[in-house]
């Protein structure tokens, strides 16, 4: 028995009219729409977007009625009989993890607009399109057939393959003998083709190479669209769904690598998940409840790890150089270190909590969370090193034996598995190691471990919160001292009139004068706020001054005292290059 999805795009409104066809097998049947998406930890409640549901069986209306939130109740039904039920859903989300439609381009992940029947689960089910504008197009990684059908074998694979509508341009090549395409939409500049792709077929080819040589898939898609200023990615089984600015493209002058850079990571990231997440995952994922939270610790190594190999694999591929690689590994470390909250919240309650606190940040989230990416990458490098320095192994072989692993039994990995495991492809023991770096918010050992591969990490004195440091090879660079810049200790954001403060950082001035999220600051001692650091730099070291900020519409004044930053910031210096050869 199978499910039918005919899906009509009305673009002037913004939404998709979904028929779902299935017989009836009892006189009553419930329809579910996930409030969350794998890959994206926070519940989301899709189904506020759909607008009417009604049914008919035989021509005869019957009836449905929504009994929560996100299901439905369909009674009174003739068993054996078709059932059609019709619904309307509203889709005008930029992004990558819900559904889009207006004139120009369509997208939507089947969790958005797919309600699923209760037990119906692991039966075929099939997309249809109605009333396509002309000259559109759809990709998606599920099979299609002649007639534009598009096949899941069950509604975990159909939630987990992700459409794209639209005039789009499309690239194809070939890595490891599996067709591989780029999707691009939105405001596609001029562009190198020939090195995107190329860099692309590089980044793929060392990935499945690094998991045994065969792609687990027989066709890989990368759907990306070109807007606004985020780069931002999700994961699937087969495909990858993106956002990047459209400056990041590789310009033909070769003027714009840092941003191209950027998005290659990006690429690289998602594409890795496609092994640790889609293939290797938690043990609560297997299978994943979409109708609730879904909690585990084990969001350090799912997406840390990604995090890790996501540029390291750019260095590896021959895309980016080795001084280039450890510039990202000195961001890395401050990105997490100069913040209060890495001394406020452990990886493990970090991922635990990420429905509710990563993935709804507010101003104060600097001082009080840490990134299960960023530090999660931090304490796989450690865990890179230790094993390199401790076997004849890696970090690779862990990767490797972990989907071996899930191939012979997927059964996932369970929450505390993660020592045995590594010691079980490398025969070390981290397991005290992997305590203290996730369950508690002790330092890591880096300057030891960097040490031991020829790298020396220096601490200054940060010109402010938004410095992120430098790697070297010039010692001498690395002892500079700063000069010394007076900080308010805030993150502000330049505007047309003076500058609004988004976040306050924690034991700073302008904590302590009570400066917060939200204000904008038009005035420093009566005169117009045009140039901060400027007009700072006439301002002696613990010297009081007044500044003058709107505050929810009213017209305020603080004083404060800027003073020296405290924040301190990390510097790598390559001291034996020999040393290094032992990773890089």
């Amino acid at each position: 028995m199978a499910i039918k999805y005919i899906i009509t795009p009305q673009t002037a409104a913004h939404h998709y009219l979904v028929k779902l066809v299935f017989t009836a097998e009892a006189s009553s049947h419930k329809l579910t729409l996930p409030v969350w998406i794998p890959g994206s930890y926070m519940v989301r409640e899709f189904s506020k977007n759909i607008i009417t549901l009604g049914a008919s069986q035989t021509s005869q209306t019957i009836t449905s009625r929504q009994i929560d939130k996100n299901n439905w109740l369909l009674e009174g039904l003739t068993t054996g009989k078709d059932v059609e039920v019709s619904y309307s859903v509203y889709a005008y989300e930029y992004g990558i993890r819900t559904a889009f439609l207006d004139a120009e381009r369509g997208y939507f992940n089947p969790t958005s607009l797919c309600l699923s029947v209760a037990g119906y689960e692991n039966e075929a089910h099939h997309v249809q399109f109605a009333d396509l504008l002309i000259d559109w197009q759809v990709a998606c990684g599920l099979t299609v057939d002649e007639n534009e059908i598009f096949t899941a074998q069950n509604y975990d694979e159909l939630i987990d393959s992700p459409f794209e509508l639209g005039a789009f341009e499309r690239l194809e090549f070939t890595v490891a003998g599996v067709s591989h395409y780029l999707i691009l939409s939105g405001t596609i500049p001029p562009f190198d083709r020939e090195r995107m792709i190329s860099d692309m077929q590089k980044i793929c080819d060392y990935q499945i190479k690094l998991f045994g040589g065969v792609a687990p898939y027989s066709g890989y898609g990368f759907i990306l669209n070109l807007s606004g200023e985020i780069y931002t990615g999700l994961e699937h089984r087969n495909s990858t769904l993106l956002m990047a600015p459209y400056y990041a493209m590789p310009n033909l002058n070769r003027s714009n690598d840092e941003d191209y850079i950027k998005l290659l990571g990006l690429i690289s990231h998602e594409f890795f998940h496609t092994w640790n997440v889609k293939r290797i995952k938690p043990q609560v994922f297997t299978p994943y409840n979409l109708e609730q939270e879904n909690y585990t610790k084990l969001l350090w190594w799912f997406e840390g790890v990604t995090s890790y190999y996501d540029d390291l694999v750019l260095y590896r591929s021959g895309v980016i150089n080795q001084e280039k690689y450890l510039s990202f590994v000195v961001d890395n470390l401050n990105n997490v270190y100069k913040f209060a909250g890495v001394t406020e919240q452990s990886l493990a309650n970090s991922s635990l909590t990420s429905w509710i606190k990563y993935y709804r940040q507010d101003e104060n989230s600097p001082n009080s969370i840490v990134s299960y990416y960023v530090k999660g990458s931090l304490v796989a490098l450690c865990l890179d090193l230790l094993i390199r320095e401790q076997s004849k192994f890696s970090l690779d072989d862990v990767m490797r034996y972990l989907f071996q692993q899930w191939q012979q039994n997927p059964v996932g990995v369970g929450e505390d598995e993660i020592p045995a495991l590594i010691k079980a492809a490398t025969g070390v023991d981290l397991t005290e190691f992997i305590h203290l770096a996730t369950e508690t918010t002790e330092p890591l050992p880096f300057k030891d471990l960097l040490a031991k591969f020829g790298l020396n990490l220096t601490e200054h004195i940060a010109k402010n919160h938004q410095d992120s440091g430098k790697y070297t090879t010039q010692p001498d660079l690395t002892t500079a001292i700063t000069s010394a810049t007076l900080d308010l200790g805030a993150k502000l954001d330049k505007q047309a009139l003076g500058y609004l403060v988004k976040n306050v950082y924690a034991d700073t001035p302008a904590q302590k004068a009570g400066l917060a999220a939200g204000d904008l600051i038009i005035a420093l001692n009566n005169v117009k706020l045009t140039n901060l650091d400027k007009q700072l730099a006439f301002v002696q070291p613990n010297e009081e001054i007044t500044l003058t900020l709107f505050r929810q519409e009213q017209l305020r004044s603080i004083k404060l005292k800027p003073a020296p930053s405290v924040a301190t910031i990390l510097n790598l210096l390559l001291s034996d290059a020999n040393l290094l050869q032992n990773w890089l």
